[in-house]
Formats: C-alpha cells, structure tokens, sequence
C-alpha cells in the first residue's frame, strides 16, 4: 500500500472532504503510486496557468476546492506519460466513487484529454471554499 507524501497531504487542505477522501482511499487501492500534484487554487495561480497553456478556464474547479489533479509517480518521479499509470488510478478512483456514490467526474471522460484532473459535479452552488473560509478562517 503506497503512502501520500507530506506534500500531497497539503495539497488536499481546502478540497472538499469527499473528493479529499475519495482520494485518499484510492491510493490505497492503487495499482501504482501516485501524488496529489494540484489541488484548491488561487486566482493567481489559475491565471500563471491558462498563460502557460495548462489549464483552458479561469473559472476552474480548482478555485472552489472541487477538484483535483492526480499524477503517476513511477521510478521516483512524476510521469504524465504512462499512460497505463494513469488508468489504474482512473480504476481505483473509480471503484471508491462507485462504492461510495460520490458525485466525482474524471477529466478525461468529460472532455477527452486531462488525465491527471478529478472534480466534484454540482457542488459549485454548494461549496466554495473560499467562502466558508471568510465565515470561520
């Protein structure tokens, strides 16, 4: 069973407890480790990456702390080209949504491309995290 990295662990501060979970309990399941290299956002940084050509929107689900980008970490690195590495994180964030009945969409189904990208469907009226923070931080 592989471990999340301190690092990872912070980057799962502000995402939504059941997206956080469901990723968390596939890494257990994993056939291949993997790190969490993206999770709530700032405007700022949104911004530093639709200018870098990484991300399409300013109006991300990561500025809501819906989403999250999970990567391969093979042979002591992270790979965004193993593209099997990938599919088994897409199976085991699958069989957690699936056991669980969470409202988790992978990028790669919803659009075609943005393996790493995982988000929460229809929590945008719900959850924002960065107004619950202005009501208890």
């Amino acid at each position: 069973m592989y471990k999340f990295s301190k690092t990872s662990l912070k980057r799962l501060i502000g995402v939504h407890p059941e997206l956080s979970f469901a990723v968390m309990e596939a890494l257990k399941i994993s056939a291949v480790d993997f790190g969490v290299i993206d999770g709530l956002r700032s405007m700022e940084r949104q911004k530093a990456l639709v200018a870098a050509g990484k991300s399409k929107t300013y109006n991300s689900y990561h500025l809501y702390g819906l989403a999250v980008d999970l990567v391969p970490y093979v042979n002591g690195k992270y790979t965004w080209d193993d593209n099997s590495a990938f599919d088994s994180i897409n199976k085991a964030m699958k069989t957690v949504i699936k056991k669980h009945n969470l409202d988790i969409e992978w990028g790669y189904d919803k659009w075609g491309w943005d393996k790493p990208h995982w988000q929460m469907t229809g929590y945008r009226d719900k959850y924002d995290v960065r107004k619950l923070c202005n009501k208890v931080c």
